[in-house]
């Protein structure tokens, strides 16, 4: 049985839990040539007001992608993720990446889900809100 035969609106996706370091960051910035000093400088962070080094909005947004992947295990594709970033993450901290599924449907011939996300920080608040739309592969 696939994967989209047992899917369920309302299903929970497994937590993926995270640790995001300093050298994951710094190799994001550089991909992106991109050095604000609060991302890789703990004093400027903590000058900021913030407890450490940042972890960028868009990686994490790119650890939705990556927790959504994993869910599928090869029986599908991300068609869509949105993130609304709610609180900052420091770097060496825990984060876990879970949440449901909200729709499940078929659209043109495609079978699809749309799903619930969310980023919990190591107090166990919501850093990040998203969405993501996830698109079934036909088994043939």
């Amino acid at each position: 049985m696939s994967r989209w035969d047992s899917l369920q609106e309302g299903d929970e996706l497994p937590a993926l839990e995270l640790k995001p370091d300093l050298g994951q960051v710094i190799r994001y910035c550089a991909l992106h040539w991109a050095f604000p000093p609060f991302f890789y400088d703990v004093d400027a962070a903590r000058a900021m007001g913030m407890p450490g080094t940042l972890i960028p909005g868009p990686l994490k947004a790119g650890l939705l992608y990556r927790a959504l992947d994993e869910w599928l295990q090869g029986e599908g594709f991300v068609r869509q993720v949105r993130a609304a970033h709610r609180r900052p993450d420091t770097t060496g901290e825990p984060i876990i990446i879970t949440g449901r599924v909200a729709r499940r449907y078929e659209e043109d011939g495609a079978r699809r889900a749309d799903l619930e996300l969310v980023v919990i920080n190591s107090e166990g608040q919501p850093s990040v809100r998203g969405f993501g739309v996830v698109e079934f592969t036909t088994q043939g």
